[in-house]
């Protein structure tokens, strides 16, 4: 019985799916261009936007949202939320040449560190559905450790708190319960959010390096929500500035 829960259903994990992402895309990347830093933004800023050049718009259901190339070095790619979504973005980027991929979104914070800081993914938890489909089933899927320690130096460099550790990927915004989190803080969560463990899995399968930086939008480790921060979107536009500069400097690398 328990083999026939889809789910962890294992056949044909190994396989390539009918569609491919190369079948739909006619947009290959200049061979230069070989890392995407992928943000949530539906609205970024006139200022960023002004060195960027179209790429392709991103169809997910109902969102469309417009994928651009920074200062002719990297993608800027501008993801939906949720896994499905951001598990088939990086599937189109991968197939345009991309090797590279590093993500940058809020979080929740359930673990014990200062909401100030910023979180280096090492690990995900997959409580989520994609990344099922493309890997065996575990608790944790991995970041890849060379491309977090170029996140690190960058950091270091520039005199930014952070701290590294595991993130929970949830498909369940509203299901976020008191004995859920304390189940994945025994798990060494720190975060909650709701794409991490997708895009790991997707490049892990594709064999292509995957690191994430989070940030804290909300608290939810207490009784009541905290609601989101007022400053949320000017770190967003900080951070966001910080992780291109990372970005194309990875990508000359």
């Amino acid at each position: 019985m328990k083999k026939e829960i889809p789910i962890i259903n294992q056949e044909g994990i190994e396989d390539d799916g009918i569609i491919h992402a190369e079948n739909i895309l006619k947009h290959p990347l200049p061979k230069h261009i070989q890392t995407a830093l992928v943000i949530f933004d539906p609205r970024p800023s006139a200022k960023l936007l002004e060195k960027c050049s179209f790429l392709y718009d991103f169809v997910a259901g109902s969102s469309i949202l417009p994928q651009y190339i920074f200062d002719n070095q990297i993608v800027l790619a501008f993801s939906p939320l949720g896994g499905p979504a951001a598990g088939g973005l990086i599937e189109e980027l991968l197939a345009m040449g991309i090797q590279k991929v590093i993500a940058c979104g809020s979080s929740g914070l359930i673990g014990d560190m200062d909401s100030s800081d910023f979180l280096i993914v090492e690990q995900a938890i997959r409580d989520e559905g994609l990344s099922y489909h493309y890997l065996p089933p575990s608790v944790y899927v991995d970041t890849d450790p060379d491309l977090s320690n170029l996140i690190k130096n960058h950091f270091n460099r520039l005199n930014i708190s952070y701290q590294e550790g595991i993130t929970w990927t949830t498909d369940a915004f509203y299901k976020e319960t008191k004995a859920k989190i304390a189940l994945r803080k025994k798990q060494g969560a720190l975060a909650v959010e709701m794409e991490c463990a997708s895009m790991a899995a997707v490049c892990a399968f594709r064999q292509k390096s995957f690191a994430q930086v989070l940030y804290f939008s909300d608290i939810v480790h207490q009784d009541t929500w905290s609601g989101f921060r007022k400053d949320r979107q000017q770190v967003k536009e900080q951070i966001n500035q910080v992780m291109i500069d990372l970005a194309v400097y990875v990508n000359q690398q």
